[in-house]
């Protein structure tokens, strides 16, 4: 009985690892895909420019505590003010910065929608959103903020935000609740690759009833 009860456990857990990285794959494709559709919608991008954001997504990963589908998820929001992925690559990491500094080293998708659609405002000229959070601003950078190209626009905007907060996402990383995060992370990732490959099999079984 004892035998048949471990080999039970060890299949439920194996049953349990198999669907949370079936899981994580699926959120990750979710975030991609709604990049994806965004900036094409919005960018005419092309899909070596949708490719580049996610690259940078999990560069800025590496360094720091925030998520690359994370980080994606509020790339997309941001995406729907801009148009261009210059401009949405020279914010991605001012965001996490600024998530981070909100949120601690567990920053959500929701977190960075939150963010994207904050910095989305403020690339329209509504500086108001930024000092609603904390963050303070010369009187020239607001008028570039307003007046300049969405580039410049960008350029400062990042500027400002880490002026106020810093590179927050890599000082995070190396504290020991960062370097936990970071591992997670690395884990996720990990788990994204198993569930790209048993996905597959799901589906099969799902279909084939």
């Amino acid at each position: 009985v004892g035998t048949a009860l471990t080999a039970a456990f060890s299949v439920q857990k194996i049953l349990q690892f198999g669907q949370a990285c079936i899981d994580a794959y699926n959120v990750q494709v979710e975030a991609e895909q709604k990049l994806e559709t965004i900036m094409k919608q919005r960018f005419n991008a092309t899909d070596q420019s949708i490719q580049s954001v996610k690259d940078y997504a999990s560069a800025i990963q590496n360094v720091g505590v925030v998520g690359d589908e994370v980080q994606l998820s509020g790339a997309q929001q941001l995406a729907t003010f801009l148009q261009t992925d210059e401009a949405l690559k020279t914010l991605m990491p001012a965001m996490a910065n600024l998530a981070v500094q909100q949120n601690g080293v567990n920053v959500t998708s929701e977190n960075m929608v939150s963010i994207g659609n904050m910095v989305g405002k403020v690339m329209q000229g509504q500086t108001s959103a930024l000092t609603r959070v904390g963050i303070t601003f010369t009187e020239a950078q607001e008028a570039a903020l307003k007046y300049g190209t969405e580039q410049e626009r960008a350029a400062v905007l990042a500027q400002v935000i880490t002026d106020n907060v810093g590179n927050m996402n890599e000082v995070m990383a190396k504290t020991d609740a960062g370097k936990i995060q970071q591992a997670k992370n690395a884990f996720g990732d990990l788990q994204e690759e198993i569930g790209a490959r048993v996905i597959p099999i799901q589906a099969l079984f799902y279909t084939g009833l």
